[in-house]
């Protein structure tokens, strides 16, 4: 099984005070044979609400696992744009317009995600994601 990962669960991993830290941990020790996919927008957000030591652990854990991290390119953009507009009401931001548009072009509907209210909103397909922690 494939999962997108989302800026607050890495955010939530790698925060030892995050209310959702042992859950996190949790998570990932019960599930350690699905298959990771994510953005490095993900991970550069995440960095911002990461203290030093936090985002230098993140880096550890990212470039040691098999984590699949999809490029973005200029051409990726207008789709980008299309999911920004479809669900503009929502105000998403980029990472997570990028994430929906990749989520639909590899059909991978699995989402680690804090983020209810957007992800429940979102499409993959035409389908709900499905949110597989919390």
């Amino acid at each position: 099984m494939a999962a997108w990962v989302d800026t607050g669960f890495l955010v939530a991993l790698f925060a030892r005070d995050d209310k959702h830290h042992a859950s996190s941990v949790s998570f990932l020790r019960a599930n350690q044979r699905l298959t990771l996919h994510s953005l490095w927008p993900v991970v550069s957000e995440a960095s911002f609400f990461l203290n030093t030591k936090a985002k230098l652990a993140m880096l550890e854990w990212v470039e040691s696992t098999e984590m699949i991290f999809h490029e973005l390119t200029s051409a990726d953009l207008p789709a980008i744009r299309a999911t920004l507009k479809k669900y503009s009401t929502l105000d998403p931001d980029f990472t997570d317009a990028a994430l929906v548009t990749l989520a639909n072009m590899h059909r991978i509907d699995q989402i680690v995600t804090v983020d209810l209210r957007d992800f429940s909103a979102y499409r993959v397909n035409g389908k709900p994601f499905n949110r597989l922690w919390l």
